[in-house]
């Protein structure tokens, strides 16, 4: 009988691993790199850009421990870990998608410990007064969504609390402030496609992207803030101050009906004040807009996105909240007017619109504060690799090089207003099909364990569709195919 000691000591973790017919082919491929990287050393990073599927990759690998755990009459733990309660609730959605049975430890929820599965809130799980539940989990596998945030002390009381654990740190953007990196806490990191690659394969969707020029106005009054919180972004206060002016909210308006009328779409914003004032701005020619931020109720929050995905809902203008976690592949616009030193907040702003979906030829970006002369265009070349080792490399900001394109002027702006330029416009071939759906390829490994559960184990056919996260007809075919049946 194997277990996960007996694994460990003769490092074939990547022997879990199976081929996962609803993945992606990148998925698939990331997933192989991942086991096989565990019988290398025993924290991996793994990177993958926003809206490219990084919590179905890890449902799969979950699911893969789980069958191995069938297979060997073995216990295999694992425990997820996310640090906002709208994260634990869309991987605990995924879960359920598939199938995977598995309990949540988290403020405000009910919880169940029996399943071999649970979702965490880091807050939670590291808190001393969850110390003797933390303890009886005893888990043998840990991913940690969002690894970015991984450096916190919470995190460190994590690797504190399950040292013998295989730990998975997934991200979009590996990368800090202070540029420290991450190989303090990580052995391996695992770099994706970039989002130029993705693209051109369909995966992302394209985008036009317009934005200030680097002698505007705005851009000077952004680059002469000189006040900063203690993580090295700009100070909320100073932003306001700079932002928060009648002329650049009518710069946001006015961008906004000249490029993406009517189209749905998200403004982020400096503040709870900040949105306000975006709100009255837009709702003064009609626009149909609401504000969410942290202290919006739940229940609140939940109707808005609600409405918002049925198109009931024009625009969100938010605080940092859609910055990480939300999926609404149908967003046809990206506001940004909160200014940042953060490359991690821009990608995942900018993130959140290049999710492709049926009707939607590309995302607009209206850069309304010059992010890209801070941390260029969102498909730039990346050094993830430097980032994750700790160099401290010189300033990301780069010079526009010329990249603006000539547009069609279709009305002239107020004086004094800053018009927008086309920066980058991306153009993709229209007969790519990433969803094509193939049919179900079975290995001889695959068929090996249907027998095995179904023969032997005696499980039944729903069950067995579970494991393999196929439908039950294609389960029935198989075994009669291969005459078990």
């Amino acid at each position: 009988m194997d277990t996960l000691k007996n694994l460990c000591l003769r490092k074939m973790y990547k022997e879990i691993v199976r081929i996962d017919n609803s993945l992606r082919s990148y998925q698939q491929e990331a997933k192989e790199s991942i086991f096989a990287a565990w019988d290398e050393c025993d924290n991996v990073m793994f990177q993958m850009p926003t809206g490219t599927g990084k919590t179905r990759l890890f449902t799969s690998i979950i699911s893969d421990i789980k069958v191995w755990g069938v297979i060997y009459n073995t216990d295999a733990k694992v425990l997820i870990i996310a640090h906002r309660i709208e994260l634990i609730e869309q991987i605990s959605e995924s879960l359920k998608k598939y199938k995977v049975n598995h309990g949540i430890i988290a403020g405000g929820k009910d919880r169940n410990l029996r399943p071999e599965v649970q979702v965490a809130s880091i807050q939670t799980i590291t808190h001393r007064s969850n110390a003797d539940v933390a303890k009886s989990l005893a888990v043998d596998f840990v991913i940690i969504d969002e690894a970015h945030h991984s450096a916190a002390n919470s995190y460190k009381k994590l690797w504190a609390l399950y040292p013998n654990a295989k730990k998975l740190g997934v991200t979009a953007t590996p990368w800090r402030m202070n540029h420290l990196g991450f190989s303090s806490i990580y052995n391996k990191l695992i770099v994706s496609n970039s989002i130029k690659q993705f693209i051109s394969e369909g995966w992302l969707a394209p985008y036009s992207y317009y934005s200030i020029n680097d002698n505007s106005k705005t851009h000077q009054d952004i680059t002469s803030i000189k006040e900063f919180d203690v993580e090295g972004d700009y100070k909320i206060s100073a932003l306001e101050k700079v932002m928060d002016k009648g002329s650049i909210r009518a710069n946001l308006l006015d961008s906004y009906l000249k490029l993406a009328k009517g189209k749905k779409g998200i403004i982020y914003s400096v503040s709870r004040k900040h949105s306000d004032h975006i709100c009255e701005e837009f709702r003064s020619v009609g626009i149909n807009i609401v504000r969410i931020d942290s202290e919006t109720p739940r229940d609140e929050r939940r109707l808005y996105v609600q409405r918002f995905k049925a198109g009931h809902i024009d625009i969100i203008v938010n605080v940092d909240i859609f910055s990480e976690g939300f999926d609404c592949p149908d967003i046809e616009f990206i506001q940004l007017a909160r200014p940042t030193k953060s490359l991690v907040k821009y990608l995942q702003q900018v993130g959140r619109g290049l999710r492709p979906t049926a009707g939607k030829t590309k995302c607009i970006i209206l850069d309304n504060i010059g992010a890209h002369l801070e941390f260029e265009l969102p498909d730039s070349d990346r050094t993830w690799e430097e980032e994750f080792v700790g160099t401290i490399i010189h300033s990301t900001k780069k010079k526009s090089n010329n990249r603006f394109v000539d547009i069609p002027k279709e009305r002239s702006f107020e004086e004094g207003s800053e018009e927008l330029l086309l920066i980058e416009d991306i153009e993709i071939n229209s007969d790519i099909n990433q969803e094509q759906k193939e049919s179900y390829i079975w290995t001889q490994k695959d068929d090996d364990l249907l027998a095995t559960l179904y023969s032997e184990r005696k499980c039944p056919i729903e069950i067995i569709s579970t494991v393999f996260n196929i439908e039950e007809p294609i389960i029935l075919k198989r075994l009669e195919e291969l005459n078990i049946l």
